[in-house]
């Protein structure tokens, strides 16, 4: 926030800025139809999730809700939010319903990926990055571990 007069504050709100989408369906050279991209990806599952390690952008290659819907005359208020851009390139895919309730008491089921991974992170840690070149630990030797340690050995009675 930034004082601009006495009593007068003044906010600048910083966005990413998001690259333009034209409402329309396209597809690349190499894949001209929506066949050819089901023969070259299996099942095509258009997603919205980026954050995904399995979520891939192709260029050129996007649906509109319109579309996805088989109705022409289908016209959203926010293209930018009827246009799928991205799909799933996990080779097996599991949808399960999450129960919500919503603020009038009723409950709706909601779809839900089921095998979604976030980029990067998939709960197991690569302990080869622990070792120094040679096969040691880094640290040397844990000094509990060892035969001498007066600790060694006690549980094994």
């Amino acid at each position: 926030m930034k004082k601009v007069r006495e009593g007068q504050i003044r906010q600048a709100f910083v966005s990413k800025r998001e690259d333009p989408i034209e409402y329309k369906d396209k597809f690349p050279e190499d894949m001209p139809t929506l066949e050819e991209t089901k023969d070259s990806y299996g099942v095509v599952v258009w997603c919205k999730y980026e954050a995904c390690q399995h979520n891939k952008r192709i260029p050129d290659l996007q649906r509109t809700s319109g579309s996805l819907l088989k109705n022409r005359t289908y016209k959203p208020i926010s293209e930018r939010e009827h246009t799928w851009r991205n799909i799933c390139t996990r080779n097996e895919i599991a949808l399960n319903y999450n129960e919500w309730v919503a603020r009038d008491g009723q409950k709706r089921k909601v779809p839900a990926c089921f095998v979604s991974s976030i980029k990067g992170v998939t709960g197991h840690i690569d302990f080869s990055s622990l070792l120094q070149s040679d096969g040691s630990p880094f640290g040397g030797i844990i000094s509990s571990q060892h035969e001498s340690d007066a600790g060694y050995g006690v549980m094994d009675r």
